[in-house]
């Protein structure tokens, strides 16, 4: 940002302001906001060499005047609000003034916590009366805004950093609101009484805008309840009847009545819910509280949504030729890369989203405003009695997470039928996940299911410690088809196994011709299979068990004195939550309810399996790999300017081979950043140094998943 002295009399309409300038007035321009002045017009002023007030560090405030430099977008100014409002708060005395792009000001006006709001460009004399200044311009495309959420952005740039309430406020004209209300109230008339869904499908950016047949197939699915409008502002997109018409599209075009953001916002406030790709109508939802779907492809939803408890961020899943999403990028004149590649206009990520999952995206949003639901009275692992919060809904559960020992689990719990999950007859987001129910049934002989298994990390860990924990009967909870069992068969212990669902006990036994009983609890096994057991193992279970507590006691009893359990979650801080932070509602990977029910953390799994009994607990992961770094971070292309000023272009696959190069220590090393968490307990003593033993473990089987064993002629 610089100050500019005009040279003459301008009279000037500018970022929605009349400007009466006199030779000699001075005013502090955002340097984007002078780039846009008409180039006869910028030859007027000239660069002026004035001191600025000094920036904001956190100081007392009271008796003080703070100046936040915006210009700012409706949702970004939206967005200041949660950080203006604290800082007033915290400091009642303090005289705020605020600079705003004319077409951002009506959502800031009328606000008790702002004194002034001044243009952008701002007068010099009005920056001189400042004691502070907060510089929240020349914002996008660096590193901080970047990488954090708009309103955290602002918090962080005040020094406030957490606030009472991380929601906008909106201001709704009430003229405004009446003038809206008749053409509600008509169609809620002409639809019987259907609740209004507000679908904002356009965008900034032509990259970021969802494809309208996208809005046919959600239509279909809501239309007994629902009956959806469209109102896009005078700027958007003037083809919007003609989407409408071309792809049959029975939503109301309230577009016409949009005359400015008032007219915007007093239709979210007259809607039910909001499905939207246009992030200041998220903004508008996200402080009105109403129920609302984030349809994000190119940005991470996170950026956008995460401050707000009303909204459901649905993200896309999507590996194309030329990007991976999200891809991050802020706006495009034209159609994305990739889009170009397949010779289409909307971005290819948003074809990954079923409208169903949209669909059942928008009755979890509804979930979660309301406010009488069942909650849990203590936490199923550690009996903690306080408030437990919510952490997320996702798929109609909701679930809660323990602030004492970590633990989110599903309250109230729903019994998952097996035998439907083997044959995916669901009616849920688990339609659309990868869970490999069905892989699992298709088995080949024994030798090849040996190696087939035998291969993948979260079974090849084990392998270097299996062979070392002392021999003799050994139980497979959750043993499927019983492939692990002819592992541990192979290495010499007298194997059993248990599994609720009939096929793939059937498979067990006739195939492979393995003890294997059909029982969903310890209570269900016959007899003989409530013998001790030298060791006890339970792969990907502890996830879906209702009671795990019982559980974990149940095995405990069940094993000999110095006997061993070895079990397997999924990890909460695996590589790439670790990279970008535990993204919720990622409805592609299987991880909530009803297939699992709880999820564990470390320390979580430490202390639920020493409440057990268990004399020894060690925690650790399969190792990191090359694959799962890159499921965490996207290496991207860059120009690299070499010594005699030439350009040398790295593409990505270069930039990823370096990085993968590079963290190799890490595969060999990583304790805890691996896709599958394993714990092994000890009812006992071990004469066993397991710590050294895992090590070793994590470290042999990174090399041979990586490098291979190099066994070929």
């Amino acid at each position: 940002m610089k100050v500019w002295k005009a040279k003459d009399k301008i009279d000037l309409n500018f970022n929605g302001y009349d400007f009466k300038i006199r030779p000699g007035d001075k005013f502090l321009f955002a340097d984007d906001v002078f780039n846009f002045l008409p180039e006869p017009v910028k030859s007027r002023f000239e660069l002026a060499h004035s001191v600025l007030p000094p920036f904001y560090k956190g100081e007392h405030l009271n008796g003080k005047t703070l100046l936040v430099i915006a210009q700012a977008a409706i949702g970004d100014a939206l967005c200041m609000t949660p950080a203006l409002r604290e800082i007033k708060k915290l400091y009642p005395q303090v005289t705020l003034n605020v600079s705003i792009s004319g077409k951002a000001r009506p959502v800031l006006e009328g606000l008790p916590y702002i004194d002034n709001l001044l243009t952008m460009p701002i007068p010099f004399k009005e920056v001189s009366k400042a004691d502070y200044i907060v510089k929240v311009i020349e914002m996008v495309n660096t590193p901080q805004f970047d990488n954090l959420s708009l309103i955290d952005y602002y918090l962080w740039k005040l020094y406030i950093y957490k606030a009472e309430k991380e929601t906008p406020d909106v201001r709704i004209d009430e003229s405004v609101l009446n003038e809206m209300r008749e053409a509600f109230q008509k169609i809620r008339d002409a639809s019987g009484g259907k609740k209004i869904l507000l679908f904002h499908y356009l965008a900034s950016s032509v990259h970021r805008t969802l494809p309208p047949k996208l809005l046919k197939g959600i239509e279909d699915l809501i239309w007994n309840e629902y009956v959806p409008v469209i109102c896009s502002l005078p700027d958007e997109d003037i083809t919007v009847e003609t989407a409408l018409d071309v792809y049959g599209i029975r939503a109301a075009n309230l577009s016409v009545f949009m005359k400015d953001i008032r007219y915007l916002i007093a239709s979210v406030a007259l809607s039910d819910a909001v499905i939207t790709a246009d992030t200041a109508t998220l903004h508008i939802a996200g402080g009105l509280g109403k129920p609302t779907v984030l349809v994000s492809g190119p940005i991470e939803a996170e950026f956008t949504s995460g401050n707000y408890p009303t909204v459901i961020p649905l993200r896309a899943n999507y590996k194309g030729q030329t990007c991976e999403s999200p891809c991050n990028i802020h706006a495009l004149q034209g159609p994305c890369l990739e889009a170009q590649v397949k010779r289409q206009f909307y971005s290819p990520c948003f074809e990954n989203i079923p409208p169903k999952v949209i669909y059942l995206a928008l009755k979890d949003a509804e979930l979660l405003t309301q406010n009488n639901y069942p909650k849990p009275e203590k936490c199923i692992v550690c009996d903690f009695s306080g408030d437990i919060p919510l952490f997320e809904v996702i798929n109609s559960f909701r679930v809660f997470e323990c602030p004492s020992c970590g633990l989110q689990f599903t309250h109230p719990m729903k019994v998952m039928d097996y035998d439907e999950a083997y044959r995916r007859h669901h009616e849920d987001l688990l339609n659309f996940t990868n869970i490999p129910y069905e892989s699992y049934l298709n088995v080949e002989d024994e030798k090849k299911e040996i190696e087939k298994w035998s291969i993948l990390p979260r079974f090849n860990v084990i392998l270097p410690i299996l062979p070392k924990l002392p021999k003799g009967r050994l139980l497979d909870v959750g043993c499927s088809t019983g492939f692990f069992m002819l592992i541990a068969r192979r290495i010499g212990f007298d194997v059993y196994g248990m599994e609720a669902s009939e096929k793939a006990v059937e498979i067990a036994r006739n195939k492979f011709k393995l003890n294997v009983a059909k029982a969903l609890t310890f209570e269900e096994l016959p007899e003989d299979y409530k013998k001790p057991y030298r060791v006890i193992t339970a792969l990907e279970v502890l996830e879906h068990v209702h009671e795990p507590m019982k559980f974990l006691e149940d095995i405990y009893n069940l094993l000999e004195n110095d006997g061993f359990l070895i079990l397997s979650c999924p990890p909460f801080y695996k590589f790439e939550n670790t990279a970008k932070g535990y993204r919720k509602y990622k409805w592609w990977y299987g991880d909530y309810p009803p297939n699992h029910v709880t999820r564990w953390k470390p320390w979580s799994l430490h202390y639920a399996l020493k409440k057990a009994g268990f004399d020894e607990v060690h925690i650790f992961t399969e190792p990191l790999l090359p694959g799962t770094v890159l499921e965490g971070v996207t290496p991207l292309g860059f120009d690299l300017k070499i010594d005699d000023g030439k350009i040398v272009k790295v593409d990505s696959n270069i930039t990823k081979a370096v990085v993968l190069e590079t963290l190799k220590p890490l595969y060999l090393n990583s304790r805890l950043l691996g896709n599958f968490q394993f714990a092994i307990a000890v009812k006992g003593r071990s004469p066993i140094n397991l710590e050294e033993l895992i090590k070793k473990a994590i470290k042999y089987s990174a090399v041979e998943i990586i490098w291979g064993r190099a066994d070929k002629v």
